[in-house]
């Protein structure tokens, strides 16, 4: 099989280097010749910067910058073939609506933590009530400055929380307050409280010195914590508001370690051998937008 994809950057080399190791060939489209360059050193088969050698791939990946998905879209809509898109969307909810009226062929983002283990874990305990009433959803993402120079802080980060919520509820609450760190015309740093009963608090900022990746599940009976990108565990304490430091009882639950981007390019290349369509499809794609846009307006 033959997958086209449409950007080599810095991540769009970790989804080459990821497909060619699921076993297909990858195509590349890029207008940069130094990451042609680096693809075909990779092991793609092609990399060039006409977009008319990908009509023949069973399907395109677009890994360019979100600020330029729109434009990408446009002009591979003619070939007719499923499109995995990076997320987000695009920056713009203005942008999402034109691309919801395009026509495309199958098309879904790449909305990477819905693949999470820990996260589809977190999922499966709220479900079950494991932790009581699920009071709150927490998500804290932070790192310093990020590589994405096209848009800021909140477009490049909050995606994921979003979705991660999505995962886990099943639903994305409406954003009710937005506290927001402005440099420039640029945010660096939010906080957004979303719902309630349970509520989300959703923290991304790119003004820390550590990387922080966490997300936490509190409920009246227990809280349920995911440390890391990194960790191939659950950390469960179980007790109330009331259950001292020594009554309470801690419980580590181990899940499958392997790469949600794997995953999410794995559900892709089954999609298109006929199997079940990817977990995200257009149109929560542009509700992922619509929502960003509103926290930004409150912001």
């Amino acid at each position: 099989m033959d997958i086209g994809l449409i950007g080599c950057g810095l991540w769009g080399r970790q989804i080459l280097s990821t497909l060619l190791k699921l076993a297909v060939r990858v195509v590349v489209y890029d207008i940069n010749p130094e990451h042609c360059d680096q693809a075909l050193q990779l092991g793609a088969i092609d990399a060039t910067p006409h977009l008319d050698s990908l009509k023949q791939a069973r399907g395109i990946i677009v890994a360019t910058p979100a600020t330029t998905h729109r434009a990408v879209l446009e002009q591979i809509r003619f070939f007719d073939k499923p499109i995995f898109v990076e997320k987000p969307l695009t920056t713009s909810y203005a942008d999402a609506l034109a691309i919801a009226n395009l026509g495309l062929p199958p098309t879904f983002l790449m909305h990477i933590w819905r693949y999470h283990p820990g996260i589809r874990l977190l999922g499966d305990l709220q479900r079950a009530g494991n932790l009581g009433r699920l009071l709150t959803v927490r998500t804290s993402r932070t790192n310093w400055t990020s590589p994405r120079l096209d848009t800021d802080s909140l477009w490049t980060l909050a995606p994921h929380d979003l979705t991660i919520i999505q995962q886990i509820l099943g639903y994305i609450p409406a954003p009710r307050a937005v506290a927001a760190e402005r440099h420039g015309k640029y945010i660096r740093s939010l906080t957004a409280i979303l719902g309630n009963d349970p509520g989300c608090i959703i923290d991304v900022s790119t003004r820390y010195a550590d990387k922080r990746r966490e997300v936490r599940l509190q409920g009246t009976e227990g809280v349920a914590v995911l440390a890391n990108e990194q960790t191939n565990a659950i950390d469960i304490w179980y007790g109330n508001d009331r259950t001292s430091v020594a009554e309470r009882q801690h419980e580590q639950l181990f899940f499958d370690s392997t790469p949600p981007l794997e995953l999410e390019l794995a559900a892709f290349i089954e999609y298109l051998r006929g199997g079940p369509p990817p977990l995200s499809p257009l149109a929560e794609g542009i509700d992922i937008v619509r929502l960003i846009d509103a926290i930004e307006q409150l912001a």
